[in-house]
C-alpha cells in the first residue's frame, strides 16, 4: 500500500491523474439547469411548466400539456474563472488561488405520455412522465507554488461535484385550469476532493527533526443516494395569469458511503518518515433539504413574464452543524470543511419570452441566489465552505413550428463572496490556519435543445421518411 501511494501522490501533481472534484459551496442544486426553456428564462419556469421538464420544476405542469411530448437538451461550460485573493500564503510569499476550469456536457432528457378521456378542450386529463437529468454540476482546480533561491512551497486543489437524477411522474388535472403532479426521483451524488502541499526547505539546521521537505497528499470520495419527492400544482388562474407552487420535503437518504486516504512524507537528515492514514465505508453526509418554488406568469399574446422565487430549508445548526465525513483520524485534507452547516436561503428569477414572426422564441432572465453558507470573518483554525452570493442571467432564441421547439442560448453567472485562504508559518510541521479573504466567480455556459415536440408528430415524421 506504501509503494502505491507514493507514485499516487506524485501522479496527481503532475497531472497524470485526473480525480474528480468537489465543490466549494454546499448546495443542493442549481434550478437553471433542468431543460433548455428553463435556462432561457433563467429558471423561472414553475408557473410556466409547459414542457417535460416541468418533472423536474412543477410536476403538476405535464397534467395540462396538449398531447404526449419529448424533450431533451445539452449545455456545457464555455469559460469559467474563480479567484481566491491571496489564497496560499507562506513564509515565502503569498499567491491568489487561480481557477482551471474543467468542460462538460450533463445532458436532460424527459417525455410524457399522456391517457384518458378527454376533457372538453381536448387535453387528456391523465399524465406519465419520466426524466433523466444533472442538477447539479460543479468543478475547479487550483495550482500555485511559492519559491525563492532555496525553498519551495506547491499547492494543487482539484473539486468536482456532480449529481445525476433519474424519476418517474404523474400529473392529473381534475378540472380546466387546475393541474397536480407528483415526482419521485433517485437522486445520486458523487463527490471527490484531491489535493496536494509540498513544502521544501534546503537550509535547516543537521539537528531538526523534522526534515527539510514534507508533502502530503489526500483524496476523499463521497457518493450519496436519496429518494426525493416533489409535489406540485399549476393553476390557470384566468388565460393571462398563471401561478405554480412546488415543494419538496427534505430528501430521504438511502445509501451513504466515503473513501478517505492521506499520506505525509518528511525527508530530512533524520531517516525518511512516512505516514499513511486510511478509511473506507466511512459515513457521510450532504443531505437535501427542503425547498418550496412558487411562481406567477402573465401571458399576453404571444409573450409571458414570469417570476419565481424558491425557498430552501437548513441543515444542522450553528450550535449543531452536521458532522461532514465520520473519518476518525484521518486526515482529510486541508481545504475539506469538518461540518456542514445550510442556512435556510433564497433565490429569485425573473424570465420572459416573446415570439417573433410567430416562430421565433425569443427569452431572456435574470436570477439572484443567496449564499446557504455562514459569513466568514477573521482568522481561524478550521476551514469552512466559502460564502458567496450569485447573480446570472440569460438569453436563448428559438424555433418553433409544426410542434417542435428548438432553442440555442447561453448563461452568464457572477459570483462574489469570501472564502478562507490558506496561511502556513515557516515551520513546516505547524498545523495550518486560515484567514478570510475575497472570492470571484465568473460561468459562461451555452445550451442547445428541443421541448415541446409530440411523439404522434415525430412518430408520423419517421413513418413519412
Amino acid at each position: 500500500m506504501k509503494s502505491a501511494l507514493l507514485p499516487l501522490a506524485l501522479a496527481i501533481l503532475s497531472g497524470t491523474v485526473a480525480p474528480r472534484l468537489a465543490s466549494a459551496q454546499e448546495t443542493p442544486y442549481q434550478n437553471h439547469l433542468v431543460g433548455e426553456r428553463s435556462l432561457g428564462l433563467a429558471g423561472a419556469f414553475v408557473a410556466v411548466a409547459d414542457d417535460p421538464s416541468a418533472i423536474f420544476h412543477n410536476p403538476g405542469g405535464i397534467a395540462p400539456i396538449n398531447t404526449s411530448a419529448v424533450a431533451g437538451s445539452l449545455w456545457a461550460i464555455a469559460r469559467s474563472s474563480r479567484q481566491v485573493t491571496g489564497g496560499y500564503q507562506t513564509d515565502l510569499g503569498s499567491a491568489d488561488l487561480e481557477q482551471s476550469g474543467g468542460r462538460s456536457l450533463p445532458l436532460f432528457l424527459a417525455g410524457v405520455v399522456k391517457f384518458g378521456k378527454k376533457s372538453e378542450d381536448g387535453v387528456r386529463s391523465h399524465a406519465l412522465g419520466a426524466a433523466l437529468f444533472t442538477p447539479l454540476q460543479r468543478s475547479y482546480r487550483f495550482v500555485d507554488q511559492l519559491e525563492d533561491d532555496s525553498s519551495v512551497d506547491r499547492l494543487e486543489v482539484r473539486h468536482d461535484d456532480g449529481a445525476r437524477w433519474l424519476g418517474l411522474s404523474y400529473g392529473y388535472r381534475p378540472r380546466y385550469g387546475l393541474s397536480l403532479g407528483l415526482s419521485v426521483f433517485m437522486a445520486d451524488r458523487t463527490l471527490s476532493h484531491d489535493e496536494v502541499e509540498i513544502r521544501a526547505r534546503e537550509l535547516l539546521p543537521a539537528e531538526s527533526a523534522v526534515g527539510s521537505a514534507l508533502s502530503r497528499a489526500s483524496t476523499l470520495q463521497v457518493d450519496t443516494r436519496h429518494l426525493v419527492v416533489r409535489i406540485g400544482t399549476l393553476l390557470h388562474l384566468t388565460h393571462e395569469l398563471h401561478a405554480g407552487i412546488m415543494f419538496q420535503p427534505p430528501g430521504y437518504e438511502l445509501y451513504d458511503a466515503a473513501e478517505a486516504v492521506h499520506l505525509d512524507t518528511r525527508v530530512g537528515p533524520d531517516p525518511t518518515q512516512i505516514g499513511i492514514e486510511q478509511g473506507s465505508g466511512l459515513a457521510a453526509h450532504l443531505p437535501l433539504p427542503w425547498e418550496l418554488r412558487m411562481g406567477i406568469t402573465i401571458v399576453k399574446a404571444d409573450s409571458l413574464l414570469t417570476l419565481d422565487l424558491s425557498l430552501f430549508g437548513r441543515d444542522g445548526t450553528s450550535r449543531e452543524p452536521l458532522r461532514f465525513v465520520d473519518a476518525g483520524d484521518v486526515d482529510l485534507g486541508v481545504f475539506v470543511p469538518p461540518t456542514l452547516y445550510r442556512r435556510p436561503t433564497l433565490r429569485a428569477a425573473l424570465g420572459f419570452e416573446a415570439l417573433i414572426a410567430e416562430i421565433v422564441p425569443l427569452r431572456g432572465g435574470t436570477f439572484i441566489e443567496r449564499s446557504p453558507s455562514p459569513q466568514l470573518a477573521g482568522i481561524t483554525d478550521t476551514y469552512g465552505l466559502d460564502h458567496i452570493d450569485y447573480v446570472g442571467a440569460a438569453l436563448g432564441v428559438g424555433i418553433r413550428t409544426g410542434g417542435y421547439d428548438f432553442s440555442i442560448g447561453a448563461t452568464a453567472v457572477f459570483g462574489f463572496g469570501d472564502g478562507l485562504g490558506l496561511t502556513r508559518e515557516a515551520d513546516t510541521v505547524a498545523p495550518a490556519r486560515y484567514q478570510a479573504t475575497e472570492i470571484e466567480e465568473a460561468m459562461l455556459l451555452v445550451f442547445i435543445g428541443g421541448a415541446r415536440s409530440a411523439v404522434r408528430n415525430l412518430v408520423k415524421t419517421l413513418l413519412e421518411d
